[in-house]
């Protein structure tokens, strides 16, 4: 594509020329002449069979910069690889910087794991037992530039497609997002899923589905899972919002109130049931389906049961006690 800054990288053992170089090769070679340097696209082999078959890195960029003086700029990025293009205005086509590829055909009684792309990133101790920097081992940005108030293409910081048509899947193993905590036995993880923002930040949106008419099966499943505090924890004042639409409102929602201490279920026309923390009950109106009329003044009850039929409205006063009221026309 036009405007596009080639890659500039060293070609192993070029058919043009029949050179090799020897490694591990640490050397600059801007300008220098050697195969595969300035723009030539970089293609590597790693053939099949036998003594062909190399399993160490096809490429692999080494930096130390532990005895490095200095340390380096403050805020400065510093980077082991970089791929930079730049896209015309009627460009038609997908730009792709870096692109992994994986054709994966190992039988599963090999116990493979391929993986496309993984990028891990070792936290280990300082020379002088300060804490170690934060670390990222993967960083994603899509930053807005177009001052555009209400955009309506995406800026997706990253996107996870799997595909597959057959189904459906009772293993469950086509999987969008696969959040693993820690990688040895006994690690600890503060958060399995959290979203942030900065100072003065807004997220439209803390988790949402997309595309009004999408089907899915279970929304949020914490059956197999085991929690040692609350499966879903709700600061008070918060609320629970339903027969929501794309717009993000609702006419129905039941939530907590800790002014007057009460659980609460409101509609449009304001509170329908409101439980307060001495057990108090406030109802727009009771109706009881089933109400297991006694068989007699000692049927099992407990205190405060209640039940009704054609002629009586009945009562527990006591354990296994029943009393009862006549009902007439008016």
């Amino acid at each position: 594509m036009r405007h596009s800054l080639a890659l500039a990288l060293l070609l192993i053992a070029s058919p043009a020329t029949a050179q090799t170089l020897s490694a591990p090769f640490s050397a600059s070679v801007i300008n220098s002449g050697q195969p595969g340097i300035q723009g030539i696209p970089l293609f590597l082999w790693n053939g099949f069979g036998g003594a062909t078959f190399d399993d160490r890195a096809t490429l692999r960029v080494d930096r130390d910069v532990e005895t490095t003086a200095g340390g380096g700029k403050p805020w400065w990025t510093y980077k082991a690889f970089w791929a930079n293009t730049t896209t015309s205005f009627v460009s038609p086509g997908f730009e792709w910087v870096i692109t992994g590829e994986l054709h994966n055909r190992s039988r599963r009684s090999a116990n493979a794991q391929n993986v496309a792309v993984n990028g891990t990133a070792w936290k280990q101790p300082t020379d002088n037992g300060e804490e170690t920097g934060t670390t990222w081992a993967g960083n994603f940005n899509c930053v807005d530039q177009t001052g555009l108030p209400n955009p309506t293409t995406s800026c997706v910081a990253l996107e996870l497609d799997v595909g597959g048509i057959v189904g459906p899947d009772p293993n469950r193993q086509r999987v969008l997002l696969h959040a693993a905590g820690g990688g040895q036995p006994g690690a600890h993880v503060g958060y399995g899923y959290m979203v942030s923002t900065g100072q003065g930040v807004t997220i439209d949106r803390a988790f949402s589905t997309a595309n009004v008419g999408s089907t899915f099966g279970i929304g949020i499943d914490l059956a197999g899972a085991s929690f040692s505090g609350a499966a879903i924890l709700m600061a008070a004042g918060q609320w629970l919002g339903f027969d929501g639409n794309a717009d993000g409102k609702f006419s129905r929602f039941l939530g907590f109130n800790p002014a007057d201490g009460a659980l609460t279920y409101m509609t449009g026309g304001g509170p329908v049931l409101r439980v307060t923390d001495d057990g108090a009950a406030y109802v727009g109106r009771i109706v009881e389906t089933i109400p297991h009329v006694p068989a007699s003044s000692s049927a099992p009850c407990v205190a405060g049961e209640r039940a009704w039929d054609q002629s009586y409205e009945y009562r527990c006063v006591a354990p296994d006690r029943w009393k009862r009221a006549a009902l007439s026309d008016w």
